[in-house]
């Protein structure tokens, strides 16, 4: 996690489009190449559906840790968070993990650092999610740590998605056109 590098950015690209054509946790008529619907830009966390102003901060903090603003928007100009929010907030068991990987986040930066999660360095943020990461990254067990994996992955996961299914993400850094008739369909040439 440390620098964001454009070969990382380029493989969340793709996880991004895969994620918008198989993970997406709703009918396809929501998704925002189809609709004019657009994921708003994090102002407050008064609105949210699940999180508690607290917990919406840390998840808004973690999104942009994985997306930050470079030479494009990161993940909260993107309104991510918004979009974590709306989809755990239409399933319990991903309330439940959210509820306990958040909980056990804030005890491990206390255990670590002294203060909660959103209170830490940038550095020491990151020095406490690398490993999640990188268990998330080898499909961990299922051991109690392997639930804050879960966690981890499930935040990374839903970040992606929400920042490539934006019009951030989809239109403006993927420049996904959308619907456009062809006046022709050229044959696949095989390459030699």
């Amino acid at each position: 996690m440390p620098g964001y590098s454009s070969d990382r950015r380029t493989l969340l690209k793709i996880i991004g489009a895969i994620g918008a054509t198989c993970a997406y946790p709703f009918p396809g008529d929501e998704l925002l190449s189809q609709t004019t619907h657009e994921h708003l830009p994090a102002s407050s966390a008064s609105a949210s559906r699940f999180f508690r102003e607290e917990d919406f901060r840390t998840i808004s903090c973690i999104a942009d840790l994985i997306i930050p603003e470079t030479d494009s928007p990161g993940a909260i100009s993107a309104g991510v968070p918004e979009y974590i929010d709306m989809v755990v907030a239409r399933s319990v068991e991903q309330q439940a993990l959210m509820s306990d990987g958040l909980r056990w986040l804030d005890s491990e930066a206390m255990r670590t650092a002294g203060a909660k999660f959103i209170a830490l360095t940038k550095a020491q943020q990151i020095a406490i999610l690398e490993p999640l990461c990188a268990a998330a990254d080898q499909h961990a067990g299922t051991t109690q740590e392997a639930r804050n994996v879960q966690f981890f992955a499930l935040t990374k996961g839903l970040t992606a998605d929400g920042y490539y299914t934006s019009k951030i993400g989809l239109i403006d850094e993927l420049g996904y056109k959308g619907n456009m008739a062809r006046d022709s369909f050229p044959a696949c040439v095989p390459e030699h």
